[in-house]
């Protein structure tokens, strides 16, 4: 009977921390989106061209990007968190990351 509680504990214990991390990682991953968003608009994409890579509709990227700044949501670089493969294969330095974790 013991047994049967501690393990039920220790599943419940697991599943919460389980939780806890796929909702750190989607809150980092919809600043990264947000970031690339910015990023893109910075460099001149249109709104359509973003919104259609990006698989939104042009007026979410607007709401996504018109507060936000580049440098706000480059702190996501600065502190170490990786840039994503790139899904076209591009060479594009930018989506490498840091350096040191080459």
């Amino acid at each position: 009977m013991k047994g049967d509680w501690l393990g039920k504990f220790r599943r419940e214990r697991r599943g919460r921390a389980r939780v806890r991390r796929a909702a750190w990682r989607l809150e980092q991953a919809e600043r990264e989106r947000a970031w690339a968003l910015v990023v893109a608009r910075a460099e001149g994409l249109s709104v359509r061209m973003t919104a259609e890579a990006a698989g939104l509709s042009p007026s979410r990227v607007h709401q996504l990007t018109k507060d936000a700044e580049v440098d706000a949501l480059g702190e996501l670089r600065a502190a170490g968190w990786p840039a994503p493969e790139d899904p076209e294969g591009s060479d594009d330095e930018e989506l490498s990351g840091p350096r040191e974790h080459r």
